[in-house]
């Protein structure tokens, strides 16, 4: 009790000094809560109150229970996995047209001509890759590679042409490795890459919040032509 009454007067003095700042709040697949000073695709803005009171929360529990460092998952801000454009996001995280179950719900989908390179964006092994599908297939992913990253996550390259996925299962590569081109396979309505993170779950694996290291929303748009 005497180490609860240390946070909650520690937090009471912080937050009364600096309730203008704005945090932006998100929520993993697993329930955790991950906050950061910039905006994350389907973050919610709120005041350093709210966000003092979660970590007071989170104290507590770390008083009765042990750390789960294998729980938290850190934002990575990724580079952009291909070269050349620009090209425009065209659908982002909770997208109503393909981006609302579990693995793909904070997927981007950038729309690109067919044969743009794709590259690695996080560096990792690749453990799964699909070379052979033509046009829409019998998978919704198309052609694709799955890289796993060093801390567990995997990042998921989608929809791309048949024939030009250039890496192998067990394969490590680093950030700006040639990976494929881009396609047009799977459940595509037009060429694009459908870049997402994943990590497994109890419930299989889940996409995750993340950002690119630059803006994509005010790019040209290579499917409207402009």
């Amino acid at each position: 009790m005497f180490v609860r009454a240390l946070l909650f007067c520690g937090v009471f003095t912080v937050a009364t000094s600096a309730t203008a700042m704005t945090l932006y709040k998100s929520v993993d697949a697993d329930g955790v809560v991950v906050f950061s000073d910039r905006h994350t695709p389907g973050a919610q803005a709120f005041v350093f109150q709210d966000r003092v009171v979660e970590q007071v929360k989170r104290q507590v529990r770390d008083i009765q229970q042990p750390k789960n460092p294998v729980g938290v998952v850190k934002i990575y801000r990724y580079p952009f996995p291909w070269r050349g454009g620009p090209f425009r996001l065209t659908q982002g995280p909770n997208g109503t047209f393909s981006h609302t179950d579990l693995k793909s719900r904070y997927a981007m989908d950038i729309a690109m001509p067919e044969g743009t390179p794709i590259i690695a964006a996080r560096g990792g092994v690749v453990v799964k890759t699909e070379n052979n599908q033509a046009g829409r297939g019998s998978d919704p992913s198309g052609n694709f590679v799955r890289v796993q990253h060093d801390d567990g996550t995997q990042g998921v390259y989608l929809h791309l042409k048949q024939g030009s996925v250039s890496v192998r299962q067990g394969q490590r590569v680093v950030v700006g490795s040639p990976l494929a081109l881009s396609g047009n396979t799977g459940n595509s309505s037009g060429p694009h890459l459908h870049f997402v993170v994943q990590r497994a779950t109890e419930l299989g694996l889940a996409s995750i919040p993340y950002e690119f290291n630059q803006p994509v929303g005010a790019l040209p748009n290579f499917a409207l032509g402009n």
